[in-house]
């Protein structure tokens, strides 16, 4: 094989847990629920990489996140996972959708045995679809397209004279609202390509997935009405959603249900649709770079020192450099990154590895209101964002010196 030459493989697996495995009904008051039926399944989506000495597999999961403490150790589960890939190239990703299981340990669930079971089978459903894809791995192009949809997101945190209110809590959304920044209306769209044959279309864009919201049905929101469409309009390949730095962002509609999840996914599909005539980039080596920090804890609720290691992670394609951020950091955050990245194409994904919660910037702290905290969603040490910035930076001129 010509190291030299990029390849590109893809695999789906089904993480549909039983519906003891319930939802997240309060952060605050660390409540669950059970399930009472499924809308729609969740799946594992993987796409392996390799070129020149690197091979990375990126895994998107339909959940809410992952913790250290929830998956009783993050180096072990993801251990669990590796094969013919060693784990610290594994990059996982969770869409955040809000109905999928309480996998972040804000309750009780973690502990219980139906749960400890599933997680177990996600972890080698996982290491599976690693395996095959890298089997069917082929050689590839790469092209990259960007558009705006707007109407589908604002910026949620609203300035009142009692504090900070959440957006969903001003339904229905007034004009002004819509407008209010910052607010990244971006969707990305990278297409690996094999002659006239599309291996994945990866669509970035950034919002909570909160359109079912404590709704008792299992869901991926519309992150997986995204990659349904699109995977049922054919000629896209598999789809894979990566969220941004939507720490601060919603949807127009919260809890309204399965229709406004699917409108917003299939806008989103209608919107990569459009994104054919990409800009080509040329790439004939990956190169993948890790950096790992141990954040401080202001929350007494948290315990685990180890839910407070960040993991960031970046790869480079050509002009392309993919940044995964762990947590839930603001939209500021990310725009400041790319701001200063070293690279003509720079995106930001969020929700990576072991979740770290809430990232506010200083602006956020100062501020107030849900994402704040203190508590078991937002515990980290006052600097942290600005601590994760300078190691998103730091990975991303080192990559931009080995391109």
């Amino acid at each position: 094989m010509n190291r030299s030459i990029l390849r590109a493989g893809v695999a789906v697996a089904d993480i549909t847990p039983p519906l003891e495995v319930g939802l997240l009904t309060s952060s605050v008051e660390g409540r669950y629920a059970p399930f009472t039926s499924v809308r729609l399944p969740l799946k594992a989506r993987v796409l392996v990489l390799s070129g020149g000495a690197a091979t990375v597999a990126l895994v998107s999961l339909d959940l809410l996140a992952l913790s250290d403490t929830s998956t009783g150790g993050w180096d072990a589960f993801k251990q669990g996972m590796a094969g013919d890939i060693p784990a610290e190239h594994i990059i996982i990703t969770c869409t955040h959708t809000h109905n999928a299981p309480e996998s972040v340990a804000l309750s009780p669930l973690y502990l219980t045995p139906v749960y400890r079971t599933w997680l177990h089978e996600v972890q080698q459903q996982v290491r599976n679809a690693i395996g095959a894809a890298l089997k069917g791995a082929k050689e590839c192009t790469v092209s990259i397209g960007s558009s705006i949809l707007e109407g589908y997101s604002l910026q949620r945190r609203i300035p009142m004279p009692q504090g900070i209110v959440m957006s969903d809590a001003m339904q229905p959304i007034a004009p002004e609202l819509m407008r209010r920044e910052p607010v990244d209306r971006r969707v990305h769209t990278i297409r690996f390509s094999a002659g006239n044959e599309v291996i994945a279309t990866v669509v970035h864009a950034v919002c909570h997935p909160v359109h079912e919201m404590c709704l008792p049905h299992i869901s991926p929101d519309f992150p997986g009405e995204l990659c349904n469409a699109l995977e049922a309009a054919g000629g896209n390949g598999m789809a894979m959603f990566l969220n941004g730095a939507a720490g601060d962002i919603n949807p127009p509609t919260v809890s309204e249900g399965p229709a406004a999840a699917k409108a917003h996914g299939e806008a989103l599909a209608g919107i990569v649709r459009e994104s054919v005539y990409a800009t080509p980039l040329v790439v004939g080596r990956l190169f993948f770079a890790h950096h790992d920090l141990t954040l401080g804890i202001r929350a007494t609720a948290v315990t685990n020192p180890a839910d407070a290691h960040a993991r960031v992670n970046a790869v480079a394609l050509g002009q392309l450099a993919i940044v995964f951020l762990p947590g839930e950091p603001f939209t500021a955050t990310a725009l400041e990154i790319e701001g200063a990245s070293p690279f003509p194409y720079t995106i930001i994904t969020a929700y990576a590895e072991n979740t770290i919660g809430y990232i506010p910037d200083l602006k956020g702290l100062a501020e107030g209101g849900y994402e704040a905290g203190p508590g078991k969603w937002s515990f980290l040490e006052t600097g942290a964002a600005a601590k994760l910035q300078a190691a998103a930076l730091l990975l991303l001129n080192q990559l931009k010196n080995n391109v």
